[in-house]
């Protein structure tokens, strides 16, 4: 009876479930009929060209982007549910069962599909000229995720804008427990000299906010002419078993063009012209993936700085004592040792 019981038991304990979460904007997804809420490229019928061939064409060129993905829960953005409805049947076998959205008009917003069952959906307006913030709950195997889908006003509107989400946000989930934060957040992961940044950085000061987890130099989802930002962000809570090393950039040959950057969809004369029926997003994808397992509690080892700069690990939970400041700059400070040893943070 007591082997039966040991056998039956183990498996049991061991039982967990990965699952990976994307975010992916794709850049302007209208459909083909006039509702008076299109930008000016994208009114149907008209000199740009824009009409059910084109969007055929884009709805398979994205439909691709996301079966290769393989996301089990993804955030994006399109016109409204008609065009979302389509483009998750341009995925054929690899389609979602459960969509949230939330179209009230037909402008431009965030839906959700999901392999596993959303529970519920909020919608949270910081401002009615700009995208409300949704918080979508997804129940898998058990453990309950709130999402939180994020388009946050562009450059041009200023920081005090993206501050007032990124206040908002934070009264959101703070409420929560197991939480992820992703989108277009419209701020990159460095803050330059006039600011730009500092919403995002606000909300990931208590958080993972996972572009950390790889290199420096890939640290980019969007190029504006030359210039490469962390715009599209995953940001996580502390309590979300987060696989390590998983976070990725998809970018695969075809998404990129010939100076690396994201083969955008293609209209010419620099955005004025007609849709030329190539290409795919301004944006790259993120990924991540996740387990339903619970996060034992980090030991905390004490090192020396020598050790951390053998170690591969690139998230670690080390302290460091007896060091000192021995220079700083606004991007950060080098430390160093009793051993003498310096390592730049």
């Amino acid at each position: 009876m007591m082997k039966f019981l040991t056998l039956f038991l183990f498996p049991v304990f061991l039982l967990a479930t990965d699952f990976s979460v994307s975010t992916y904007n794709i850049e302007n997804l209208f459909d083909a009929k006039k509702s008076g809420y299109e930008y000016k490229e994208y009114i149907p019928n008209t000199q740009s060209v824009w009409n059910e061939k084109m969007l055929i064409i884009k709805l398979k060129n994205i439909a691709k982007v996301i079966k290769e993905l393989g996301a089990d829960i993804i955030a994006q953005e399109l016109e409204n549910i008609d065009v979302a409805k389509r483009l998750n049947l341009a995925l054929v076998s690899k389609k979602y069962p459960y969509m949230y959205s939330n179209f009230r008009n037909h402008s431009i917003d965030s839906i959700l599909l999901s392999r596993y069952p959303i529970k519920s959906h909020q919608v949270f307006n910081i401002n009615r000229k700009f995208r409300p913030i949704h918080k979508v709950v997804v129940d898998i195997k058990g453990l309950q995720v709130s999402l939180f889908l994020n388009h946050w006003p562009s450059y041009k509107n200023g920081n005090k804008k993206r501050m007032e989400y990124a206040k908002t946000l934070e009264k959101l989930y703070k409420k929560e427990r197991n939480y992820i934060l992703l989108g277009d957040f419209n701020s990159p992961l460095e803050i330059d000299e006039k600011g730009w940044g500092k919403a995002v950085n606000y909300v990931s000061e208590k958080n993972i906010n996972l572009w950390h987890d790889i290199r420096q130099h890939d640290r980019y989802s969007h190029v504006f002419f030359k210039d490469k930002n962390a715009l599209d962000h995953i940001i996580i809570s502390k309590n979300i078993n987060y696989k390590e090393g998983s976070f990725l950039v998809f970018k695969p040959k075809y998404l990129l063009n010939k100076y690396k950057h994201p083969n955008r969809w293609q209209i010419s004369q620099k955005g004025k012209g007609k849709h030329l029926g190539i290409g795919y997003s301004d944006h790259f994808a993120l990924k991540a993936t996740f387990s339903t397992k619970k996060i034992k509690k980090a030991v905390l080892k004490e090192v020396s700085i020598k050790e951390i700069l053998n170690t591969q690990k690139r998230r670690v939970n080390f302290i460091l004592n007896d060091v000192m400041v021995i220079d700083a700059s606004k991007y950060g400070v080098t430390i160093e040792d009793k051993n003498r040893d310096t390592v730049y943070i």
